[in-house]
């Protein structure tokens, strides 16, 4: 369907489907773009009773209490619990959204193929974050997809041009240094400079992460269980865990399946500062494997050779493999192919001007969601953006 330009100062209907968006998600993030968009627009929000740490509970609603002039509605049903995962054979609900005839859906799903079924628009609201760029925790997106990593379309000379100061202004930020030797922290972990290193940090699993779905394996134990069996000899898996899985995870499975493994895989400590482990094993690594974790960038800034393993798409420019065998077979040769600085900081520049953005952002407006909805790249945006991101204070992204 054809996007909807709208001036200034068209109405249109905007709908917000919101079956898997957090207590954390709805008050620091989507209550936000909510209260922007029914400035200007007959807004419509969908969101499911709180279940699984996802919906509308009692703790949110203090949130909305001057919001009455948005049209909510409840998805209270008995079958509420399938929204988080496929309600696309729920004709009730389709036809629900379909009198309610939406201009522009916003998105906080896991499920893709419903929101498929609704007129309108249809983006979805994600993270922004992009580490190992520091950005404040609530910057989002609003993207057509899920996971779709490092996609910037083909840019003119003037456009790298705009973004070259920019890009090189980063490079203290994005120049990640390892605290240690290669040799040293082999050691520290216990590994024989022999080995090959290949290096897997894994994602959030929990009860509320309903994106969980669109892993390639069915848990991280799985995975790593998969990929231990298919590595050769000389090669060892090193597993950093998701810093929400050491705080709220049951961790017990990936325990196992270390274990399990003999001496094909080993856990490191990740505890300390969130991130680190990841940043340490991606200069130290051989190659590493993701499936939809955003650790992959921190590979685009370390040179690392990445394989990602998801139906979702990942930048050209990234050199991401996506054969497991070919992946392989590269790095044990020698010859994987990994991005290069400059590639990365342009990617990084162009994601801070055109693709990021501060929901609670007192100047943000209702046009301007809109034109990201209808225009996911805009270099017209792009010196606002560039403005608000080199004024924010430390406080902000801490």
């Amino acid at each position: 369907m054809p996007s909807k330009r709208l001036s200034a100062n068209t109405s249109a209907r905007i709908m917000f489907y919101l079956p898997v968006v957090t207590p954390w998600w709805f008050e620091y993030i989507v209550v936000h773009l909510i209260r922007v968009m029914a400035r200007a627009h007959e807004t419509h929000v969908l969101i499911p009773p709180l279940w699984h740490n996802t919906g509308l509970g009692e703790g949110q609603l203090h949130l909305i209490q001057d919001l009455d002039h948005v049209q909510w509605h409840l998805l209270d049903g008995p079958d509420h619990p399938l929204l988080r995962e496929d309600a696309s054979k729920e004709a009730d609900l389709i036809e629900f959204v379909e009198a309610i005839a939406p201009d522009f859906v916003l998105c906080r799903s896991a499920d893709i193929k419903t929101p498929t079924c609704f007129p309108g628009t249809v983006r979805y609201i994600m993270e922004g974050a992009a580490p190992p760029l520091v950005t404040a925790p609530n910057w989002a997106i609003v993207a057509p997809t899920l996971f779709d990593y490092g996609v910037m379309p083909t840019l003119t000379g003037d456009q790298i041009a705009r973004l070259q100061p920019l890009a090189q202004s980063l490079a203290p930020a994005l120049s990640v240094s390892s605290v240690s030797s290669r040799n040293d922290w082999l050691a520290l972990q216990g590994i024989a400079d022999c080995r090959t290193v290949i290096g897997l940090p894994l994602e959030y699993e929990h009860e509320e992460n309903f994106f969980s779905q669109h892993h390639n394996f069915p848990s991280n134990a799985a995975m790593i269980e998969a990929l231990c069996s298919a590595l050769p000899d000389e090669a060892i898996l090193v597993v950093t865990n998701h810093p929400l899985n050491d705080l709220y995870g049951d961790n017990k499975a990936v325990h196992a399946a270390i274990l399990a493994s003999g001496d094909k895989a080993v856990l490191v400590d990740s505890s300390a500062v969130a991130g680190q482990a990841t940043q340490e094993l991606a200069h130290h690594c051989d190659g590493m494997i993701v499936g939809n974790s955003k650790s992959w960038a921190i590979c685009a800034v370390t040179s690392t050779p990445l394989l990602r393993l998801s139906d979702f798409a990942t930048g050209d420019w990234s050199c991401t493999y996506t054969a497991l065998r070919t992946f392989l077979a590269d790095v044990d040769s020698g010859v994987a192919k990994a991005c290069d600085m400059e590639k990365a900081r342009l990617w990084f520049a162009y994601h801070l001007a055109n693709t990021v953005f501060d929901p609670a952002d007192p100047a943000l407006s209702a046009q301007d969601i809109l034109d990201r909805m209808n225009h996911p790249y805009d270099p017209a945006r792009w010196d606002a953006a560039l403005a608000r991101y080199q004024s924010q204070s430390l406080e902000e992204v801490t």
